[in-house]
C-alpha cells in the first residue's frame, strides 16, 4: 500500500504543473489595468479580457487601477498570488518608472513575469506650423542656430514621451527645455496654439491635428517607417541610428506564475492579435499589432530598462 501511495505521489509531482495548466482557469481571472477607463491601455485591456474570457470559458474581469503612472496597479499584481488568477495589463510606462531609481516598491525584472505583447504605439516628433522646419534635420539645425530658444512638450514628467525628447537632446547635443503637462491632450493643445513650439506625442493623438494643418509631423521614433505613413521618416534616419522610443502594451503576471499557464495565455494573446477583428481594432487606434514570446517580451523589458536608466543618469533627470 505504501508503495502504491508513493508512486501516486511521484506521479502527482511529475504531472502536477501540466494538470494545473490544463485545468486553468477554473475560476474568474482578475486583469488589473494600469490606467483609468477610456485610454488606450484600458481599451486594449478590455478587448483582450473579452477575448480570453471567450477562449478560456471563464470571466477575465477588468479592474482599473489608475494612478502613480501605473505603479499602483503593478504593486497590486506583484503582491498577488502567483497562480495566474491576477494579471497586469500595462504599457512601457512600467519600465520608464523603473528607470528613475527608487520610484516604486518592486523590481520590474525580478517581481513580474512577462506574458505577451499585443501592440506598440508610435511616438512622433511634431512642431507648430510656424516653426520653419520641415524635417528632423532642418529642425535640429534650427535649434542649434538658436540656443536656448526652443522647448518641447510631453504628456508628463517621466513618461516615455519625456524620455524621447531627452533622448533627442542627448543624441543631437541640443538644449531643448522640457515642458511637462498633465496629459497628452493639453500638451498638444499648447503646441497647436504656439505656446510651445515642439512636441513628442502619440501618433494617434497628433494625427487629427496634422490632418487639419494645425501641426507638422517631422519624424517618428520607431525603428522603421510606419506601414501606413511611409512619408514620415524615422528620427534614426536623421543621423541617429540608435534612436528608438516605441512604447509597448502587454500583459504580465506575478513572478513565479506556472510556466504552463504563462505559455497558454501567451498563445491566446498572440492568436488574438492575429485575428482580423482585433488587428483592425489596433490599427484604427494607430497601434502597430505586435506579438512576442514571453522570453522575447522579457528581453524587451530588460533592454528598455537599461536604455532608459542610462539616459536618466546621463541627462541627470529627476522623478517628481
Amino acid at each position: 500500500m505504501r508503495k502504491i501511495f508513493g508512486v501516486a505521489m511521484i506521479a502527482a509531482l511529475v504531472h502536477g504543473p501540466a494538470a494545473f495548466a490544463q485545468a486553468y482557469p477554473s475560476k474568474p481571472v482578475r486583469l488589473v489595468i494600469a490606467a483609468a477607463p477610456g485610454g488606450g491601455t484600458d481599451v486594449l485591456g478590455r478587448v483582450f479580457a473579452q477575448r480570453l474570457s471567450e477562449r478560456f470559458g471563464q470571466p477575465f474581469v477588468a479592474d482599473n487601477r489608475g494612478g502613480g503612472g501605473g505603479s499602483i496597479a503593478a504593486d497590486a499584481v506583484v503582491k498577488a498570488p502567483a497562480d495566474g488568477y491576477t494579471l497586469l495589463m500595462t504599457n512601457d510606462q512600467l519600465v520608464a518608472n523603473a528607470s528613475f531609481s527608487g520610484k516604486q516598491p518592486y523590481d520590474v525584472v525580478r517581481d513580474l513575469a512577462p506574458v505577451g505583447l499585443m501592440g506598440r504605439t508610435p511616438i512622433v516628433l511634431g512642431v507648430n506650423p510656424n516653426v520653419p522646419a520641415n524635417s528632423v534635420g532642418e529642425l535640429i539645425a534650427l535649434i542649434r542656430a538658436n540656443p536656448g530658444k526652443y522647448a518641447f512638450s510631453s504628456c508628463g514628467n517621466g513618461t516615455p514621451l519625456h524620455l524621447a525628447g531627452e533622448l533627442l537632446n542627448l543624441s543631437a547635443k541640443l538644449d531643448l527645455a522640457h515642458i511637462a503637462y498633465r496629459g497628452c491632450a493639453p500638451a498638444l493643445v499648447d503646441a497647436v496654439s504656439g505656446q510651445v513650439p515642439l512636441f513628442f506625442n502619440m501618433l494617434g493623438n497628433a494625427l487629427p491635428f496634422e490632418k487639419g494643418g494645425k501641426v507638422k509631423l517631422l519624424g517618428v521614433a520607431s525603428p522603421q517607417r510606419l506601414q501606413g505613413f511611409p512619408q514620415l521618416a524615422t528620427i534614426a534616419e536623421a543621423g541617429y541610428p540608435a534612436f528608438e522610443a516605441f512604447p509597448w502594451y502587454g500583459i504580465l503576471a506575478p513572478a513565479g506564475t506556472p510556466r504552463e499557464v504563462v505559455s497558454r495565455l501567451n498563445t491566446e494573446i498572440t492568436a488574438g492579435v492575429g485575428t482580423s477583428e482585433i488587428a483592425e481594432k489596433l490599427r484604427s487606434m494607430q497601434f502597430v499589432p505586435f506579438t512576442s514570446t514571453p522570453e522575447q517580451f522579457a528581453d524587451i523589458v530588460r533592454n528598455d530598462l537599461t536604455r532608459w536608466t542610462n539616459l536618466v543618469r546621463e541627462a541627470k533627470l529627476k522623478a517628481e
